[in-house]
């Protein structure tokens, strides 16, 4: 059953991050929708059966801006961006870019497990989930571990917002299931925007992606193009949902 009680991050982070580390599997609130995270190899491939997921999906690291600038690497002005986005404006974001292959981290991962972590030479890392997802992945780093997973939902239906939608399937392989309500960014819908910010190329239109718009027009004089109101990827490329 869910964990259903006022938000308590700091605590409940402990007990997820337990779960975690034992090799289980969680579902945790997250700003742009409910995220289903584990750190276990095996885990994760759990997480991709029950979501009937295709093998082209990859799995996003459940990060912090902390932990963009210590896996990401990017020249000063694409790194300039993302602080902007995720740091002056709070914006969530999937952060997509090269990453440092000899960190402690990346190292500590099986090669199978890389694989379905990285494409093109990057890793997708999703900034500013949440309270909460922010302190389980402190946790986890603490330990050097990375907290990987994606929308707590069947390939296809929709990232969810409250736990009530998750379907059966995947609340059933769930070890853990913290219920903190309907989460807030979901405009023009559920599941985070993804920009690849080699060149600043749209992956996914999803939470805020008009607000992001926006902000690179206004302060950045970057023109990103107008949301088609379509989950697929604008740009044709591979998403991580």
């Amino acid at each position: 059953m869910p964990t259903r009680h006022v938000p308590n991050p700091k605590a409940d982070a402990k007990k997820v991050f337990k779960v975690l580390k034992d090799g289980g599997i969680a579902i945790i609130p997250m700003n742009v929708g409910y995220g289903i995270i584990a750190t276990d190899p095996a885990a994760l491939d759990c997480i991709i059966d029950a979501k009937r997921r295709k093998p082209h999906k990859r799995h996003a690291i459940i990060g912090s801006y902390s932990l963009h600038c210590e896996l990401h690497i990017l020249p000063p002005r694409e790194a300039s961006i993302v602080k902007l986005l995720t740091v002056d404006l709070d914006l969530p974001i999937g952060v997509v870019a090269p990453y440092r292959h000899d960190h402690p981290m990346i190292q500590r991962l099986a090669p199978d497990h890389l694989d379905r972590t990285v494409l093109d030479d990057t890793l997708a890392i999703l900034v500013n989930a949440g309270e909460l997802a922010d302190e389980v992945s402190r946790l986890a780093s603490i330990e050097e571990l990375l907290v990987m997973g994606s929308s707590a939902n069947l390939t296809g239906k929709g990232a969810k917002i409250v736990v009530d939608d998750i379907e059966a399937e995947i609340l059933k392989v769930a070890d853990i299931v913290i219920d903190y309500g309907k989460q807030k960014f979901h405009h023009p819908r559920a599941s985070s925007t993804m920009i690849d910010f080699r060149k600043i190329n749209v992956l996914r239109c999803g939470a805020c992606y008009d607000v992001i718009q926006d902000s690179l027009g206004r302060f950045c004089g970057i023109k990103l193009p107008d949301d088609p109101q379509d989950p697929v990827n604008i740009s044709g490329g591979t998403s991580v949902g």
